[in-house]
C-alpha cells in the first residue's frame, strides 16, 4: 500500500469529536520537518471537544472569533492555537463544516503531553487552518494497530468548564 493511500481521508474526520478521537488512537502521525527529516508516532492520547454545547470548547456558545474560526470549516483542517503564553496545541477539525468540533492530540508513543509533541514536531501557529488531508508536510495515517483497553477519564485543564469538567473525553492508552 503507497504512503498516500494509508493517509486518513476527510470522510474519517466528518464524524462527532467523541468518535474520533477514540478512532485516532493507534493511528500514526506523521511530520516532513524543513530539514526533511520524517518524525513520526502513534497517537496515544486525545481529547474531544464537542462544539458550541460543550463549555470548555473553544466554539461554545456558537461564538465565532479570530481564534477559533478555523474550527467551523473543513472536517480534517488542523487547528493550532497558544495556551499559557508559551505552549501550541495541535487540534484536528472533526465533524460537518459549520459545526465547530476538534479533537486536540495530547501524546504519541514518542513523546508525552500536548506541548511537548508540538515542539517535538515543530508545529506552531503557521500550521493553523491547513488542510490535514492533502498536506506534503504533516498527515495521520491508518495503522493495524487495535487497542482493546482504552481509558477514560475527565479532560485536562477546563475546571472553569462547570459540568463539562467531569466528562470522560479524555481517551488514553
Amino acid at each position: 500500500m503507497s504512503q498516500k493511500s494509508k493517509r486518513l481521508g476527510r470522510l474519517f474526520f466528518n464524524r462527532g469529536a467523541i468518535v474520533v478521537a477514540k478512532e485516532l488512537l493507534g493511528k500514526k502521525l506523521v511530520r516532513i520537518l524543513p530539514s526533511k527529516e520524517v518524525k513520526s508516532g502513534i497517537i496515544t492520547e486525545t481529547e474531544a471537544y464537542t462544539g458550541v454545547k460543550d463549555k470548555a470548547c473553544h466554539s461554545y456558545g456558537g461564538r465565532r472569533t479570530k481564534r477559533n474560526e478555523v474550527m467551523y470549516g473543513e472536517p480534517g483542517t488542523i487547528y493550532v492555537y497558544f495556551t499559557y503564553g508559551i505552549h501550541w496545541m495541535l487540534n484536528i477539525v472533526t465533524s460537518k463544516k459549520g459545526d465547530p468540533q476538534a479533537v486536540l492530540i495530547r501524546s504519541l508513543d514518542v513523546v508525552n503531553g500536548p506541548a511537548r509533541l508540538t515542539k517535538y514536531l515543530k508545529i506552531d501557529k503557521s500550521f493553523n487552518g491547513k488542510d490535514l488531508i492533502g498536506s506534503k508536510t504533516i498527515w495521520i495515517e491508518g495503522t493495524d494497530i487495535k487497542y482493546k483497553d482504552i481509558r477514560k477519564t475527565p479532560r485536562v485543564g477546563i475546571n472553569y468548564a462547570e459540568e463539562w469538567k467531569d466528562k470522560k473525553l479524555r481517551f488514553l492508552v
